[in-house]
């Protein structure tokens, strides 16, 4: 009976018409995350609050659970295709990318954070749903596609992935330490809540967090080109984090009245 419904989900999994749905789908969501986060705000983080469901689910293990399922999609749709000792160099080199970037999100990230605000159900189940669609589409490309690594554009695109990486983990840490900063203070009655960060981009940018994690996948989307899925995914990630980053720029600028006028939302000195 197992054997059985693993043969099934194997089947489904390896069928080319779902591949091709399950592309479609993510591809209809830049353009329709990108307008609709400029108009609302993602609800969580600092802008968490009631939707039209008030159900709120504890934030550091809910956030891994749905970051968790992209690897874990990731990795299904690698082993129903081939084998891991068969693979090529592009594929391990790939895989590993992803499965390093997805370590840090789902596992070390939110060990790390000292404190992460309730996720609502409906955000959960949004992420859920892009993070399958997210893994098992770049599994798959990368399952059935192989190219050469020793190239200047694989190199860019590894280049470009480790720098973003470095800046994303690096900013977490300094608003990681803001949050202790504020633990610390929780026993006074005229506790501040946020505190303006100004180490390393910061001095320059309101979200370099975001901005990292925008290059990181745009390194990806490079060195798997002509990859669909890796495309969809680095356009995904700027329509998810550059409206939120715009936003979360207002929000310093109305908070606090005394923010650096010069500092930009995203892009140091342009954007």
């Amino acid at each position: 009976m197992l054997a059985e419904c693993v043969e099934k989900i194997t089947t489904w999994w390896r069928d080319p018409a779902n591949y091709n749905m399950a592309l479609m789908a993510y591809k209809s969501m830049p353009p329709l995350i990108a307008p609709l986060l400029f108009w609302i705000d993602a609800p969580y983080g600092r802008f968490a609050g009631k939707l039209i469901v008030d159900w709120n689910l504890p934030g550091k293990l809910t956030w891994c659970l749905m970051e968790v399922l992209s690897p874990v999609a990731y990795a299904v749709s690698m082993t129903t295709i081939g084998s891991w000792s068969q693979s090529s160099s592009s594929q391990k080199l790939l895989t590993g990318l992803w499965m390093a970037h997805y370590t840090n999100r789902a596992i070390i990230h939110p060990y790390r954070a000292p404190s992460m605000a309730p996720i609502n159900v409906i955000t959960m189940l949004a992420s859920v749903v892009f993070n399958f669609l997210n893994g098992y589409t770049n599994g798959m490309w990368n399952a059935r596609n192989t190219f050469d690594i020793a190239t200047p554009r694989v190199m860019l695109g590894v280049a470009l992935w480790l720098t973003g990486l470095s800046i994303n983990i690096y900013h977490d840490s300094v608003l990681f330490n803001l949050r202790r900063q504020r633990r610390q203070q929780s026993s006074s009655s005229n506790q501040q809540r946020y505190f303006i960060p100004y180490d390393g981009l910061f001095k320059l940018v309101s979200c370099p967090n975001y901005l990292g994690e925008m290059i990181e996948w745009t390194g990806y989307a490079i060195i798997a080109w002509p990859s669909a899925p890796a495309n969809v995914f680095a356009l995904a990630t700027v329509a998810n984090l550059g409206p939120r980053a715009v936003r979360t720029h207002a929000w310093y600028k109305q908070k606090f009245t005394d923010y650096p006028r010069t500092r930009k939302a995203l892009i140091p000195f342009l954007f």
